[in-house]
């Protein structure tokens, strides 16, 4: 079993009878809006681990070689060159007001509940080059958005979470439960909002439902950035929580706000 697969219990009940080949391929584009909060988790997976994940036609892409990599890994990696090797991970959640599938808004009646999306991936390249991180698993906190998940015939697992914004003079606390998993991030936003003027754009590789892997692309555009200190828990036997345990720096930040995104799948 992969770790993205053990990562979480599927909890989605099929319903892919029945629906027409229009409203599969509307399923395929997730349009996000209203993006509260954004973060990600960075960090690395030893070698071993990570080469247990890889797929066919792709190939490891270690910190060493990586151009994107966080400015807080390639510290670490110049001051400890051994870690050169490793590979760079990062969980990555979107707290967002609605998102769109097709014709349908997938938005709470209470406005302070929200949809959450994450996303836990390595870093890989096509055989030629080309940068194409492998996700190891995806998760939503809704039930609409996993059986919307299930029509575009992509594998998402439950989350639980809950989050404390409060004012920057304390600190805020997230709390994210996957499966055996469990995330504790409490902080604060440091320094100045910058506005951000391009969007993130990543390009991924997802195990599908019955396709084996295909190809997807995650855009998030949001307004500001901002720079957050604070402390990460990690508890749990998960297989996420063991290899962040393992790593030699498990870095938070930063802190995306407003803006929109777009999560587009294919075959």
């Amino acid at each position: 079993m992969t770790l993205g697969v053990a990562a979480a219990t599927c909890c989605v009940v099929s319903f892919l009878s029945g629906q027409t080949a229009p409203e599969v391929k509307e399923a395929r584009t997730w349009r996000l809006q209203g993006l509260r909060n954004g973060y990600c988790v960075q960090f690395l997976v030893e070698p071993e681990a990570a080469g247990k994940e890889l797929k066919s036609g792709l190939t490891l892409l270690t910190a060493g070689r990586d151009s994107s990599l966080h400015p807080a890994l390639q510290h670490l990696v110049r001051a400890q060159p051994e870690f050169a090797s490793w590979t760079p991970s990062k969980v990555c959640m979107y707290y967002l007001d609605a998102v769109q599938v097709g014709k349908r808004r997938i938005v709470e009646r209470d406005s302070r509940s929200y949809q959450l999306i994450g996303v836990w991936s390595l870093a890989t390249q096509e055989q030629g080059g080309t940068r194409r991180d492998l996700v190891l698993d995806m998760y939503a906190s809704r039930e609409n958005l996993l059986n919307a998940a299930e029509l575009a015939q992509v594998r998402l697992h439950q989350i639980h979470s809950s989050y404390y914004d409060r004012p920057d003079t304390t600190s805020d606390v997230y709390s994210i439960k996957i499966g055996k998993t469990q995330l504790t991030w409490s902080g604060r936003p440091a320094g100045d909002s910058t506005r951000v003027e391009r969007p993130i754009t990543e390009r991924l590789s997802v195990s599908g439902l019955r396709h084996g892997i295909q190809d997807a692309e995650l855009v998030v555009a949001p307004t500001w950035s901002r720079g957050v200190v604070g402390s990460l828990q990690v508890e749990g036997k998960g297989d996420l929580a063991k290899l962040l345990k393992a790593s030699p720096i498990r870095f938070v930040g930063p802190l995306y706000r407003g803006g929109t995104g777009e999560l587009r799948f294919s075959r």
